[in-house]
């Protein structure tokens, strides 16, 4: 997904979280090491997988190629199984072993009617085999779909680290205000429910939760004695509470797998009859994901014990989204909070809150 924004005057363009990773993956593929001791084979192997565009390392049996390893991460490992001094069998043993050695897919290559070989490796976890004598196809084709295999769970961990990772800095932050523990998380839920009633995709739905974990980060900035206090702000105070989506903004700029936050950090307060902040949008021109976000973040606001007041009842806050389409909230978007309602999703999730009552 393609995100476009204007920030601090200017047009930023950026790809979805999941690409930016994607990217990052492909940029960090080491070689394909290719182990074989017959050294014809080597060269073909070799020639084959350059020609296709790969890096290839080579070595003569197992040993050796443990000491390319010691130089050099391989993305794969295509090795033949009967060597000298090391064979295929004890190699892929001692490549899982190694820290990290786990993810690095491994092919044998076999001759024919070694059934006692291929017993043996499935019995270890191999992940492929080919059997000579190799086409260029059946050899690419190999390859090519254990390291698209190895990138598709590489980004599912990636993408699991960097979650925990946001929702334990989110969650920090919302520790400074007693009030708001676990609002990160249930904004998040709430916005699912949203983002599932209007059928948006994965990819979409990925960057709304980016957006929910973080569209309060800005609060850092924010004094603890303002999150805190029990009266209402002074002018001074909501000014300093008013930069929070900009400064928020501002702390992931620089990070492009973050990119698709950025509109609703920045425009989750903004109010659809134009009298929110910080930049006063209005209707259409506040980022749709920026006015689903505006209605969930209101409605655990108001449900959630907060330093100045009690927390307000379900049904009343529900009454109180609703008299506020087309004024504090795009009508659109509260249409679809209503479905949800009346499903009973939005209740489950609000009855998990433990500053409810």
């Amino acid at each position: 997904m393609a995100v476009t924004y204007r920030f601090d005057n200017q047009q930023y363009a950026f790809q979805s979280g999941s690409y930016m990773l994607e990217k990052e993956i492909r940029r960090t593929h080491g070689p394909v090491l290719v182990v074989e001791d017959d050294p014809s084979m080597m060269i073909a192997l070799r020639d084959i997988l350059i020609s296709a565009g790969y890096i290839v390392r080579t070595a003569a049996n197992g040993q050796a190629a443990l000491d390319v390893m010691a130089e050099e991460r391989p993305s794969l490992i295509l090795s033949d199984i009967s060597m000298p001094v090391m064979d295929g069998i004890q190699l892929f043993g001692a490549v899982r072993k190694q820290p990290g050695g786990i993810g690095i897919p491994f092919i044998f290559l076999t001759a024919r009617g070694t059934r006692e070989d291929i017993v043996a490796g499935k019995s270890m976890g191999v992940d492929d085999y080919i059997a000579k004598p190799i086409t260029s196809h059946e050899l690419l084709a190999a390859v090519q779909s254990r390291l698209q295999r190895a990138d598709e769970m590489m980004l599912v961990q990636l993408k699991s680290a960097y979650m925990a990772s946001l929702r334990a800095l989110a969650n920090a932050i919302e520790a400074r205000d007693p009030y708001t523990r676990d609002h990160v998380d249930r904004v998040n839920a709430y916005a699912q429910a949203m983002a599932r009633e209007l059928d948006w995709d994965e990819e979409r739905r990925e960057a709304l939760e980016f957006g929910a974990i973080l569209h309060d980060i800005g609060k850092i900035d924010v004094y603890e004695s303002i999150l805190q206090k029990t009266e209402p702000l002074k002018e001074d105070e909501w000014k300093v509470m008013r930069k929070h989506p900009v400064r928020g903004a501002k702390m992931i700029e620089d990070i492009p797998y973050l990119a698709p936050a950025i509109p609703m950090i920045l425009y989750h307060h903004e109010r659809w009859d134009g009298k929110g902040y910080p930049e006063g949008l209005a209707g259409e021109k506040i980022p749709e994901e920026a006015r689903l976000l505006a209605v969930v973040d209101a409605f655990d606001a108001m449900t959630s014990h907060r330093p100045y007041r009690a927390a307000i009842d379900l049904d009343t806050a529900y009454e109180l989204v609703i008299q506020e389409a087309g004024k504090q909230f795009d009508p659109r978007m509260v249409e679809v909070f209503k479905r949800c309602w009346e499903r009973n999703e939005l209740q489950t999730i609000a009855n998990r809150n433990p500053n409810q009552s």
